[in-house]
């Protein structure tokens, strides 16, 4: 214990920066900070910080500048968030045919290329610098912080790689994470991960909610009573019988988050239960299909506008996902960061395979994502040793592809899973308005 409180000692955590060029020990002191200004403060930072994004994505990002000079937009004359509504909307398929020429930019600090498809099924790369990504990751632990949880409690994490960088690692040893695939949640693999948890007395889980989900059935079957102080999820919609099974089963509170893979961290729920938004870092906008605001308290197309330019500016850019900002602007938790109330539309609906495995929806997004000839997919089961994937191609597919998404599959997940691909013209929308990626008539079986 006396070593890691070295360790995690403010010379060490500032060094640790030094080395990662990720200056995250810092961003988390300004954030645990910052979390109490009272609303108006940090609006102010908000809009001066979008301010500066304006001015940089103009001046050095030629997708921005033409865009906004083909709609006849002055970007310098926007002086709040309230302005961007002025601003066209960015999607995906905008910038896949900017990048990276047109919509990146150099910076001072290294960068390198992220690639994601989140719950939409549609592939995208995105450069973050290490800059942004070292707020990213501070706001990861304070996240964390929000379930009770310190940088001197040991946790077990569910992931989707087992392939752990050098920063990774050091934060692996750092706080003392047991880390641990989500790509496979057979009996074997959930049991040994009880078994982490009792053997180094671990009482703050973190993850995907599916992967946490199974993992927490699994406690109720064979009888494993010890519980937890907390539970933190992300990457997928944490269902209410996902939440009822979790809490029930291991005794304490989920703080379920909410971010995306273009290194942007949006929000956290405290425990009140609303989830603030991490505003000198995003700025969150709601709307309805025609980019028009809608009103606080009701559903619409999120918008987010990472106020960090970083190597790759992302400004109303349409993530894909159907939130609600809340009514309210002040918490009982005493924080004061603006809230949504509600994220839908992220999907984690499993698919079962006939080793027991059971494959969450980010299986399949870390395997799809670095297909981009693939432009949208979906999973659908309905027997218990076979799925369909349907996909719509673009102008990079290449028939090969399809042979190496099966042999990855088959790897990582069963090589006894039967696949079919059957190329569509396209994938429809839900009623959420996003594209849902696993169907699943199997969802109850256990």
């Amino acid at each position: 214990m006396i070593m890691k409180d070295i360790l995690l000692s403010q010379p060490f955590l500032t060094l640790a920066d030094i080395i990662s060029l990720q200056p995250i020990s810092s961003y988390l002191r300004f954030y645990q900070e910052c979390q109490w200004w009272p609303l108006e403060k940090l609006q102010d930072l908000q809009n001066n910080r979008l301010r500066e994004l304006l001015h940089t994505a103009c001046g050095g990002v030629p997708f921005y500048r033409d865009l906004y000079r083909s709609a006849g937009i002055n970007a310098s004359e926007l002086r709040c968030v309230d302005d961007l509504k002025k601003l066209p909307i960015v999607t995906k398929s905008l910038l896949k045919r900017a990048y990276p020429s047109l919509c990146t930019r150099r910076t001072f600090w290294p960068s390198r290329e992220y690639f994601t498809s989140g719950s939409s099924g549609a592939p995208f790369a995105a450069r973050v610098d290490s800059l942004t990504m070292g707020e990213a990751r501070a706001l990861m632990l304070l996240r964390a912080q929000f379930s009770g949880w310190t940088l001197k409690d040991p946790c077990l994490q569910t992931g989707m790689s087992l392939q752990r960088g050098g920063v990774k690692r050091l934060k692996d040893l750092l706080l003392g994470v047991h880390y641990v695939t989500a790509y496979d949640l057979s009996d074997k693999n959930l049991d040994s991960y009880l078994n982490i948890i009792e053997q180094h007395g671990i009482q703050y889980v973190m993850g995907y909610p599916g992967s946490i989900y199974a993992l927490a059935d699994r406690a109720e079957r064979v009888g494993f009573s010890l519980g937890m102080k907390g539970i933190v999820t992300w990457g997928d919609n944490l269902y209410h019988n996902y939440r009822q099974k979790i809490e029930g089963q291991f005794r304490c509170r989920v703080t379920d988050t909410y971010g995306c893979g273009e290194g942007i961290q949006v929000a956290a729920q405290c425990e009140m239960g609303a989830y603030h938004i991490f505003m000198p870092h995003v700025a969150v906008e709601i709307v309805d299909d025609d980019g028009v605001p809608v009103k606080r308290g009701e559903s619409g197309n999120v918008l987010l506008t990472r106020l960090r330019p970083g190597a790759m500016p992302l400004i109303r850019y349409k993530i894909g996902d159907i939130g609600r900002l809340a009514v309210e602007t002040k918490c009982g938790c005493g924080r004061g960061f603006d809230m949504l109330t509600a994220i839908h539309g992220r999907d984690s609906d499993f698919i079962f395979t006939p080793g027991g495995n059971k494959l969450i929806v980010h299986f399949f997004t870390g395997i799809f994502e670095y297909y981009q000839g693939i432009e949208y997919f979906r999973i659908i089961q309905t027997d218990p040793d076979k799925i369909t994937v349907e996909f719509v191609p673009n102008d990079f597919f290449d028939d090969k592809i399809l042979a190496s998404l099966e042999a990855e599959i088959h790897t990582k997940g069963d090589p006894a899973l039967r696949i079919n691909f059957n190329k569509v013209d396209n994938i429809p929308l839900d009623k959420t308005g996003k594209r849902k990626i696993v169907l699943s008539n199997l969802i109850n079986r256990s």
